[in-house]
């Protein structure tokens, strides 16, 4: 019996042989998450020894040591949407789908909520407490199938981020297990400031290399009265962008800001330039009372008409509301059809979607500077976006001819873009986490000392450095 043989054995023992899956197949569905091969720049893949399947945070600390002591990485994986590699499988090693940990705990209403475990779908818990007139502030495309320990390992942003922030805002305490086995539980208390150091944001956004989410307590959210959404057109990005600038100076606090400029040329429109007119479309949800919304209502017309929008009226802005999670669906639909990773179709085109932050006074700057680098290199932006709030600024690349070398192109102009939202201020990703696509650059976001900090306290915690190796830090 070999080390690997020996290891599963005993992991066998843990969590019965049900639970552990070795077929070739469903080693080939987990290697990856959603992200496509080209992204990763090089690094391949490595099939994993075993996707095992725990029970219970028991079962976790069982699986952590035993695979501290082998020495055998462990891959941490919740509903496999993500887009940076992140849940992507590097080195040979254990998948641990937390799937089955899918428990919904417990709603508090009058603390306002939801205790569950890292496996429930985000859908699924807002299903769970609409009966109760409460919902997540977390509302990604993907909430049909992402999973509440994904979002919250990736702080990933949705929909309602503009008021409700990103998920791991919406964190009050966690329970967690470290690599060598121990159980970390934070307290959960909404509006409390922790003794000592803030461990509960050890575990947001950092991917699972610290350890495992086992159960979460998050904050859950009453329904307003009333929502209102809008549709708005402008006849340029700048425009838009101004107006939505307004909006917040003014101390509004829209729920939702989707606003876009796509390309157009394949429809007999106008490309993106990088200085120039072009149609743009804002989607603004508002909610509160009706009272309340009434006495705001003029002053969103005040600050849009001023910047020249054009109203598409309300059955556009509703049909925009109840199709926001329309592409999640049909990734769950073709999941459930046995296509475990569909990706959007472009015509076999290599594309990528960043999404970065800079300082509100430097997004116009970065969207004139970004469109250039990709069109110097033969590149065409087909989206220009703001998601959330104004700092939040993010371009949709496409390579328009195909090229064998178009991964390789996208790829190093999406850098150059990144890199240079960083010199002005920002941050490499404000969505999705940085997994093995973005890890590169963390340095040039967080400095030498930074990343060092992060290696020592990962050192400290996991000596065998078997958490998602090859992510984030790696």
């Amino acid at each position: 019996m070999n080390n690997s043989d020996s290891f599963l054995s005993e992991i066998n023992q843990i969590v019965s042989r049900d639970n552990v899956l070795t077929d070739q197949h469903v080693l080939e569905d987990y290697a990856d998450d959603a992200i496509p091969s080209d992204r990763r720049g090089g690094l391949a893949r490595a099939l994993p020894l075993a996707i095992v399947r725990p029970r219970s945070t028991t079962h976790v600390a069982a699986i952590l040591r035993a695979a501290t002591e082998a020495g055998v990485p462990v891959t941490p994986y919740g509903g496999g949407t993500g887009v940076m590699g992140g849940a992507a499988t590097i080195r040979p090693g254990i998948v641990l789908d937390m799937g089955a940990l899918n428990a919904v705990i417990d709603v508090s209403l009058e603390n306002g909520t939801a205790t569950v475990q890292p496996g429930v779908i985000l859908g699924d818990l807002d299903a769970v407490l609409q009966p109760a007139n409460h919902f997540v502030g977390h509302d990604p495309w993907s909430q049909p199938i992402a999973t509440v320990g994904g979002a919250i390992s990736t702080n990933g942003v949705g929909y309602l981020a503009a008021k409700y922030g990103p998920m791991g805002r919406q964190v009050v305490g966690l329970e967690a297990v470290l690599p060598t086995g121990e159980v970390v539980r934070t307290r959960a208390l909404r509006r409390s400031v922790p003794a000592g150091m803030d461990l509960t944001s050890l575990f947001i956004g950092t991917e699972g290399v610290f350890g495992v989410i086992t159960e979460a307590t998050i904050r859950i959210f009453p329904e307003m009265e009333e929502r209102r959404h809008y549709a708005l057109e402008f006849d340029s990005f700048q425009q838009g962008f101004f107006a939505i600038q307004r909006l917040f100076s003014e101390g509004l606090t829209p729920a939702m800001v989707d606003f876009a400029q796509e390309d157009e040329t394949d429809s007999g429109g106008e490309p993106i330039l990088a200085d120039g007119p072009g149609r743009s479309v804002l989607h603004l949800s508002m909610e509160g009372s009706s009272a309340e919304l009434d006495a705001q209502q003029d002053t969103v017309w005040e600050i849009v008409s001023a910047y020249g929008a054009h109203d598409l009226g309300p059955e556009a802005a509703q049909a925009f509301w109840e199709d926001r999670h329309a592409s999640g669906i049909r990734y769950q639909e073709a999941r459930s059809a046995g296509q475990r990773h569909p990706w959007r179709d472009r015509g076999g085109r290599a594309g990528s979607y960043i999404h970065t932050a800079v300082p509100a006074s430097r997004v116009l700057d970065l969207r004139y500077r970004a469109i250039r680098m990709f069109d110097e290199v033969g590149l065409r932006v087909i989206e220009c976006a703001i998601w959330g709030e104004p700092e939040m600024f993010s371009i949709i690349a496409i390579d328009p001819d195909a090229r064998p070398d178009g991964a390789d192109r996208i790829r190093q102009a999406s850098d150059s873009m990144i890199s240079e939202a960083v010199d002005m201020g920002g941050t490499i990703e404000y969505c999705h986490g940085v997994g093995v696509r973005l890890k590169h650059l963390l340095p040039r976001e967080l400095g030498e000392g930074g990343v060092a900090l992060m290696r020592a306290i990962k050192h400290a915690i996991d000596p065998a450095a078997i958490m998602n190796p090859g992510k984030l830090l790696d």
